[in-house]
């Protein structure tokens, strides 16, 4: 090929400006290795103490796929250097002016996932005023030989309870800072987002419940790969369902059917929460069938917190006595549950765990671990209600024993809704420790033994996004990956009339129309909190 004049002019043009853009590049690296590279430091004082921080990640066993705990120095100075190290592998070293600490992902996910089993440890180094710096003790934490659940599906609401403004179902990924909002009840006029739960911390197979005056009271139900829009009333229980939980075998759900009404006093907590009444009901999925079983559904009782066993083989749940408004001090919960034949669908006699009359306390909330250890559950002063109860405590049944203890985790303030990791070595609750308003989200790691280790804030990218974050989180449940369907489909699904599939029950409220007005009875009803 024969290159003109002009051709040969515009590539060494071409050349040159490579050639500048090359020598630039390294001088511009030069330069950065220079300006950031960490200060040396081999002269400093000692201070005998651990730094403060915020979060306060010490102490902790942490699961190797978390994010990086971000956290930011509580202890003055101009300057500060931070080395995280562990047995093996290289030390991650951050050097900053300003007192928050962000971890590098990459480094930090090599550091921990080299080091399971092992302890990891914080050297943080504050520089004076004067130019002298001075070393504080090592935090340390330990991480786990096994992960946790990738996921973790929360509801935020404001800190409010008679107007629902806003409420929406996120998703987050523990092993990074990327959240997704899966529903939206700005998207359907402003209702209720319920509950939401999972079978066996799968994030595919899932229900929720919706109140909304416009579109009805459905419970939503994700299974193969489709979005259901349930209504669950029967002339028998014409309350909408409340409380979910999924059998093993996702062919059915447990659910109650609740009359909460928020109510304010000022003889204790200023909020509470009145459940008029509750009983329980078995949804068939692939039946689309109601039962109301009468060992769970007594007339003279009122139950509720639905949960399957590991197995599938018995329902746990809370109940007590009908009493009226006024002694809403009195209200006791006791701890049950009841075996379940799945291949005969049959009912045994439900059986006291715990008496509440006994113990002088409520219960509330039970979940058993997946591999059937343990029984994980909250105990609290009174009532049906424990995140509006500050004595709300966690407790753990050992389920071979049928021994409980009260666990060391908690705190003076509420601890509460709780979900276990899909391997059992990790809980996931919330817990108003922080502010004794908001409620936060905690993990904790349970050992072999039982034992559940210090918990430890949910990170996030921004260490002080606890101190300006006005939303309250509950319903923390642990899911294996994200959930697929998006909020577009979830809208639809809610606000489409046409999709509306009548479950079948005993002398059900619409008898055998289909075309019965969506919200029928949804005004008699006040709000799930």
């Amino acid at each position: 090929m024969h290159l003109t004049l002009d051709m040969k002019t515009a590539i060494k043009k071409r050349i040159i400006r490579l050639g500048i853009a090359l020598t630039l590049t390294v001088v511009i690296a030069a330069i950065c290795m220079i300006v950031f590279r960490p200060e040396k430091i081999d002269n400093y004082s000692v201070v005998p103490q651990q730094p403060e921080i915020f979060p306060s990640y010490r102490d902790c066993v942490i699961p190797s796929n978390i994010a990086p705990l971000n956290f930011t120095i509580r202890e003055e100075a101009t300057a500060y250097h931070i080395q995280i190290f562990s047995t093996i592998g290289e030390p991650i070293e951050i050097q900053s002016s300003g007192p928050a600490v962000s971890i590098p992902a990459k480094k930090w996910r090599a550091l921990l996932s080299a080091n399971k089993g092992q302890s990891v440890s914080f050297v943080i180094y504050a520089k004076n005023a004067d130019g002298a710096w001075r070393r504080y003790n090592a935090i340390t934490n330990t991480v786990a030989k096994e992960d946790i659940d990738s996921h973790i599906v929360y509801r935020l609401i404001p800190p409010i309870q008679h107007n629902w403004r806003q409420i929406g179902i996120h998703q987050r990924c523990i092993e990074d800072f990327s959240e997704k909002q899966i529903v939206d009840n700005r998207t359907f006029d402003k209702g209720c987002v319920n509950c939401h739960t999972f079978k066996q911390n799968s994030p595919d197979t899932m229900s929720l419940q919706i109140r909304s005056k416009r579109f009805g009271l459905p419970m939503m139900v994700v299974k193969d790969d489709e979005i259901r829009h349930v209504d669950t009333r029967t002339a028998k229980g014409i309350s909408p369902a409340a409380y979910h939980s999924w059998h093993p075998s996702g062919k059915m759900i447990a659910f109650s059917r609740n009359k909460p009404a928020p109510f304010e006093h000022t003889a204790k907590d200023v909020r509470d929460v009145w459940d008029a009444d509750s009983d329980l009901a078995i949804y068939f999925v692939d039946e689309n069938r109601v039962e109301v079983p009468a060992s769970i559904a007594r007339t003279d009782m009122r139950e509720t917190w639905p949960s399957w066993s590991s197995d599938g083989k018995h329902l746990y749940f809370c109940r007590v006595r009908q009493v009226p408004v006024m002694k809403y001090e009195e209200v006791r919960y006791d701890l049950m549950r009841v075996a379940y034949d799945q291949e005969a669908n049959t009912w045994g006699e439900p059986e006291t765990l715990i008496s509440g009359d006994g113990i002088g306390f409520s219960t509330g909330e039970p979940r058993e671990s997946p591999d059937g250890r343990w029984l994980l559950f909250c105990i609290y002063e009174y009532g049906g209600f424990p995140i509006y109860q500050r004595t709300s405590d966690l407790y753990v049944m050992d389920l071979q024993a049928k021994k409980y203890r009260r666990l060391q985790i908690n705190s003076d303030l509420c601890d509460s809704w709780h979900s276990w990791s899909s391997n059992s070595r990790w809980i996931a609750f919330s817990s108003k420790r922080g502010n004794g308003l908001l409620t936060r989200i905690y993990l904790s790691y349970v050992d072999d033994n039982g034992r559940f280790h210090k918990p430890f804030v949910l990170p996030q990218r921004d260490p002080s996004f606890y101190e300006s974050f006005t939303m309250t989180y509950n319903i923390p449940e642990l899911v294996t990956g994200p959930v697929r369907k998006t909020k577009a489909q979830f809208g639809a699904a809610i606000c489409e009339p046409e999709k509306v599939v009548r479950a079948i029950g005993p002398a059900s409220l619409y008898g055998d129309a289909d075309t019965a007005p969506l919200g029928v009875g949804s005004e008699e009803w006040s709000e799930a909190p």
